[in-house]
């Protein structure tokens, strides 16, 4: 395979670790890094993590970077919402570039955003590049692992899949973003707003039913809390006994009748026994669990970028907005 030319678009904690990733393949070249925030513009990108120069200085001249370095693919890390970031895929798309991206929404964007997805779908077939959604979760734990693990079995009644992440050992947005250190009262209000927890168990489930050709009848999510037993602080803040430590977000959805998949996520700061743990109820059963689970922020990094190489080959023949399962099996690529 050529040297695949890679521009990072958005440079907060999740694009800085996949734009140092990008830089040291074998296989890949980091022509451009972009971002917004004034206080990062012709910054080397490197310079972002302290983990030594790129060779790279951030732009916020997308429409420049595209045309005078001409990427073959974008690290796409913004925003979890789909109608958020349309304008940058219409961007980086029309620019001739493939996106790779780990907008939450971007799993399944026909769930909630069957308008859009026509136009972009045209728009990247026009222009013969690929347009995916991925990630760790959604992208790989509560959804495409479930699905590769199906391979071996000859029928499957019902998925569950069980996700415990400390949210203490991750990123400062993460930990704010399920609520840590806040009043119950407030996670409530939050939650009215939907300005609370995580995004992307619906598109888990989406995925999930339509690898399986499972239509759904019905599909639910629930929210709610995890209070903290006892104090707790974390590099970035303090949970007193009694306030918010994180979420417990559960999704379930019923087709033909039955339930047929359930998806448990309990993401908080102390969470004792993290892990990630697949069951089909299935011929032959299927169980696998991964003690201490994956860990979302460098594992987020590396998929978007093994998941990059993926996105060329298919573009070459099968161009568009596509899904995980639209793709050639996730692996390491180096």
């Amino acid at each position: 395979m050529n040297t695949i030319k890679v521009l990072q678009f958005g440079l907060g904690p999740i694009g800085v670790r996949s734009a140092r990733l990008a830089a040291g393949r074998g296989n890949m070249e980091l022509v451009a890094a972009v971002d917004i925030d004034p206080g990062k513009i012709g910054k080397d990108v490197g310079e972002l993590d302290g983990g030594g120069n790129l060779g790279v200085a951030v732009t916020d001249d997308v429409a420049r970077a595209l045309v005078e370095l001409k990427p073959d693919v974008a690290l796409h890390t913004t925003s979890s919402r789909f109608d958020a970031v349309w304008p940058q895929l219409e961007a980086l798309a029309g620019g001739g570039c493939s996106v790779v991206s780990s907008t939450e929404e971007m799993l399944f964007p026909r769930l909630k955003h069957a308008d859009l997805c026509d136009e972009v779908d045209a728009l990247a077939q026009e222009k013969g590049v690929v347009l995916l959604g991925t990630g760790v979760n959604p992208g790989f734990v509560m959804d495409t692992l479930a699905l590769v693990m199906t391979a071996v079995c000859y029928e499957v009644e019902k998925v569950h899949v069980d996700r415990r992440v400390d949210a203490g050992t991750r990123r400062l947005p993460l930990q704010q973003k399920v609520g840590a250190g806040i009043s119950v009262e407030e996670f409530a209000e939050r939650k009215s707003r939907k300005a609370i927890g995580h995004v992307g168990l619906p598109e888990s489930m989406a995925l999930l039913a339509h690898g399986l050709n499972w239509p759904i009848d019905e599909m639910e999510e629930g929210l709610e809390p995890k209070v903290a037993p006892r104090d707790i602080r974390t590099e970035y803040l303090e949970v007193r006994k009694g306030r918010v430590a994180g979420i417990h977000n559960t999704g379930r959805v019923i087709s033909g009748g039955r339930e047929r998949i359930t998806l448990d996520l309990q993401m908080y700061a102390g969470c004792e026994d993290p892990h990630d743990f697949v069951k089909l109820t299935s011929t032959p059963p299927i169980e696998t669990r991964i003690n201490t689970g994956v860990a979302g922020d460098l594992a987020t990094a590396a998929m978007l970028v093994n998941m990059a190489c993926r996105a060329v080959e298919v573009a070459r023949i099968n161009p568009g907005l596509r899904l995980m399962t639209d793709m050639t099996l996730p692996r390491l690529a180096g």
